[in-house]
Parts: structure tokens; sequence; C-alpha cells
């Protein structure tokens, strides 16, 4: 139940929490003080009950006494009967009266029995002690108690008969009704008062709740107004307080964003030319740098033909020189023929390196694509004696490239491999999700058992023209291409310290790429 409340209390708009909160402290308020006014107007009430009557006790005994002449005998005469009825008229509270012995035996009793002796019971070390300690001490002793569910104040007050020389005790036993009836009409007074404050009170709570809240409507509202893109709205609270003030810096503030909202759109304009500019810059500079590269790889050219030339030119002779041996003419040409096509090899792959690729971009699905390829190349004569370890997971692998690049890339990279185990061997290729400075995209890990990748080849062997291969087995353009295949869909490849030959590359996904593209503005 209280779970309950508490989750209504909580759907509650907040100026409606507001009001609920503050007659609540209210109520609490004027119980409170009610509760305190009651407790202590009944803690002084009965003070003066206990004092009243113990005086009373005090100051009538003697007459009590002089109404019996001193005579005890058990019989009520018409002026004993008016005495004590006069008591009881001048005190309302006063249930009887009793007049006892030093030695605590009743002479005279208007009490009913069975209270008289119900209430002894209440008095320390019984009556008799209690009348002769009061006639000893000439001193009031008074007790209260509740008996019976109802409350007695029971009080000895110590007399002399005439004469002096017989001390007793005349016993008052006084009633609280006229107490407690008091007490159940100032409660309820209290009440109905608490209630008159706690309804004044909710009414004052509502109209402040009013005042509070009408107010701060309108700024919400303006505020959902100007958060709409509505940036001339402004809020009209003609009001010469704390709110007017708020409304008025709220459309100053309105004015400011609005300058500021200007002001970004000019940068934002300005940002856009840049970036076109900067497009244009890194264009050149791309084409600057595949310049170099071309000379670069001119100069590799020049040194990686000149052998083979070299020996070409050298076989040409002895064939020109020795051209009766006829024997020995089919050799020579032999080694002509595998040097002249690996001048073409070198020639292809340095073409294939600096001439742009035409290839159409898209939608490629990586496990696909390594799935179809190794079903394809285990096949091949190459791999025929090549065990395949698959381990693409279940999940999204859509990167955004050209298909027949990532092909290129995946059969370059496992021909390596097969060379690397000489033909037989396992080719263990991993695929997971991986993060890159905070982009989403997918990792694929190639790895097999061949002998692996010295350490100081491992930060080599994208170079051109460098190759780990025997001579006249590779051109060292393979991983090179491989490398700016990959980079131009936005990703990178390295090879890793491992038992064997190792292999990473990562590609971004669709999204990334997507977004990355969208930031770029296109060019006229």
């Amino acid at each position: 139940m209280m779970q309950r409340g508490f989750r209504v209390m909580i759907k509650l708009n907040w100026p409606n929490r507001i009001l609920l909160y503050s007659m609540i402290i209210i109520a609490v308020s004027v119980l409170l003080t009610a509760a305190i006014t009651v407790r202590t107007a009944s803690r002084l009430w009965e003070k003066e009950f206990r004092e009243r009557n113990t005086a009373y006790a005090m100051y009538t005994s003697l007459d009590v006494l002089r109404t019996f002449g001193g005579t005890f005998n058990g019989s009520v005469t018409p002026q004993i009967a008016e005495a004590i009825d006069l008591l009881t008229v001048h005190n309302e509270d006063l249930l009887g009266v009793m007049i006892l012995t030093e030695s605590g035996r009743a002479l005279f009793s208007t009490l009913p029995r069975d209270l008289a002796l119900g209430l002894e019971d209440f008095w320390r070390n019984g009556i008799g002690a209690a009348v002769a300690g009061v006639v000893r001490s000439k001193k009031h002793l008074r007790n209260e108690v509740v008996y019976r569910g109802r409350k007695f104040l029971d009080v000895l007050a110590p007399v002399n008969t005439r004469g002096g020389n017989r001390p007793i005790a005349v016993r008052y036993v006084y009633g609280y009704s006229s107490l407690e009836a008091k007490k159940a009409n100032l409660i309820k007074g209290v009440l109905v008062g608490a209630f008159l404050l706690m309804a004044l009170g909710a009414l004052l709570s509502v109209v402040f709740s009013r005042s509070l809240t009408s107010p701060l409507k309108v700024l919400s509202q303006g505020a959902a107004k100007i958060a709409g893109g509505d940036r001339d709205y402004r809020i009209d609270l003609p009001r010469g307080d704390e709110m007017g003030n708020l409304a008025d810096q709220f459309n100053r503030m309105v004015d400011s964003l609005g300058e500021q909202q200007e002001d970004l759109e000019r940068a934002n304009v300005e940002l856009q030319n840049t970036n076109l500019r900067m497009r244009d810059l890194q264009t050149q500079l791309v084409r600057s740098e595949r310049l170099a590269a071309l000379g670069q790889l001119s100069a590799g050219v020049s040194h990686e033909l000149d052998n083979p030339i070299g020996v070409i030119l050298g076989y040409a002779e002895l064939i020109k020189e020795e051209s009766e041996a006829e024997n020995q003419h089919g050799e020579y040409a032999g080694v002509i023929l595998d040097e002249a096509k690996r001048c073409k090899r070198i020639i292809a792959g340095l073409l294939d390196f600096s001439r742009p690729r035409l290839g159409e971009k898209g939608t490629v699905d990586l496990k696909g694509l390594i799935s179809g390829l190794t079903s394809q190349l285990s096949e091949q004569r190459p791999f025929r004696r090549i065990s395949w370890r698959l381990t693409l997971g279940d999940g999204d692998s859509l990167v955004h490239a050209d298909p027949d690049a990532l092909r290129q890339v995946i059969v370059n990279l496992c021909l390596n491999s097969s060379q690397a185990m000489e033909g037989e061997g396992e080719i263990a290729i991993g695929m997971s999700p991986a993060r890159d400075k905070d982009k989403d995209g997918h990792m694929v890990r190639l790895a097999d058992v061949g002998p692996g990748i010295e350490d100081a080849s491992l930060e080599r062997i994208f170079d051109p023209f460098y190759t780990t291969k025997k001579r006249g087995e590779g051109t060292g353009l393979g991983l090179s291409i491989c490398r700016k295949l990959i980079e131009d869909a936005g990703g990178w490849i390295r090879a890793v310290k491992g038992r064997g030959g190792v292999f990473e590359l990562w590609l971004p996904s669709v999204g990334q790429v997507r977004d990355r593209e969208n930031t770029i503005p296109e060019e006229g």
C-alpha cells in the first residue's frame, strides 16, 4: 500500500506535488501543535486538580469533625447528611469521605465499601501505616491511582478532636470524571480548530501554488516553443516580482542564443569551405606523394631490371657467338624466357601499384567473401594439401569496400602462407568485431604454421620490392599492393609476431564509413 501511494506521488506533476507537500506539512504542523497544546493543558489541569483538592481536604477536614461533634457512633443524622451533601455541592469531584483513627480503623465513611477497600491496596505499607504517618507528622498525604480503569485522587488530612487529645485523619477520595470531560471538550475543540486551520492552510497552499506554477508554466511553454525552433517567440509575463525578472532574463537569453546561432551558421559555412579547400589540398598531396612513390619505384625498377636484362643480354651474346652449338640453344633460350617473365612480373606489379583502381565500392559481406574464397582456393593446386580453420563468428560482417580488391588481398595473403608452408599445413582465418580509434569495424586475422616473419622484417614487409622469398619467386610488390588496397577502404593491415606468419587487417563497418562520408561535403 505504501509503495502504491509512493508511486502515485511520483506520477504527480511537480505543481501538484508542491501542493500536496505543502498540505502535508501544514497538517503535520497543526496536528503536532494540537497534540502539544492538549498535552500541556492536561498536565496543567491535573496539577491544578491535585493542588485544589488537596487544599480542599485540608481546609474542610476540621469542619467535618465539627459536624460530628466529637461523637462517632456510626449513625448519620440529618445534620451530618446535610454537611456531607454540602461538601459534595462545593466540590463535584468529591466521591466520599472517611474518618479514620490513628490505627486506621474507620469511624465513619460515605465511600462505597469496594472502592474504599480497593484504593487501600495502593497505599504503601497499608492504609493504617499511612494514617499513622499523617497523624504523627501532621502533614497530609495523597495518592494518585488508577483503579478498574478509572483514575482517583486519595487524600489523607490530619485533624485533632475536641481538646486535641485524640488525633484522627479524614480521608477524601476524588474522581477525575469532570477533568476527563474537560479534556475531551478540549480535544474536540482543538480538533475542530485544527481542521479549520488545515482547511485554511490548504486554501492558501492552492493560492500560493497557482501563483507560483502559473508563471512557471508560461516559462516552460516558452522553453518548449524555443526548443521546437521558434526563435522569434518571447515570454510575456508582466510581473514586478522574481518571476517577471526571470521572464526578462529568459527573453534576453533567447536573443543571445539567436545571435550565437547566426555566428555558428556563419562559422559552419566557413568550415565547409575550409573542408572543400582541404580536400583539394589533400588530393594534390596524394598526387604528389604518388609521384614521389613512383620516383622511388622507378629507382627500384631500374635496379631490379638491371640484373635480369644483363643476363638476357649476356645469353643473347652467347647465342650469337655460339650459334653453331645448337645443342645449347634450348638451355639458353629457357634462361632468357625465365628472366624475361620475371621482368614482366615486376613491370605488371609496378603498373598495378601505381595505376588507380576503377572498381566500384559497395557493401561487402566479409564473412561470406572469406568463406567463398577459401572454398574456391581449396580446389586449386597450391592449396590442395592445405587445411582451413575458419572462425568467423555469428554477427554482422558488413564493410564498405571494393569486393575485387578484398578478394585480391585475401588471395595474396593465402598464397603467401601456402608458399611459406611449401604447400602443406594449416591456414587459420578468424574474424571478430573490433574498435579502432572510437570506430566500429571488423578484424580479420590470418595465421599459418610456416616459419613466420623475423622481427627485422615486420616493419619492412610492406615496403615496395622488399621480399623474404628466394630470388625469382617474388617481386616484393604483393604486400605493398595489399596495404594500398586496404588503406583505400579506410582500414589498415599489419604483420605481427607469432608461431608462423600472422597478418591482421581491420576494416570499418558500413555505418562508420557512411558517417564519415556524410560529414565531408561533396565537391561541386
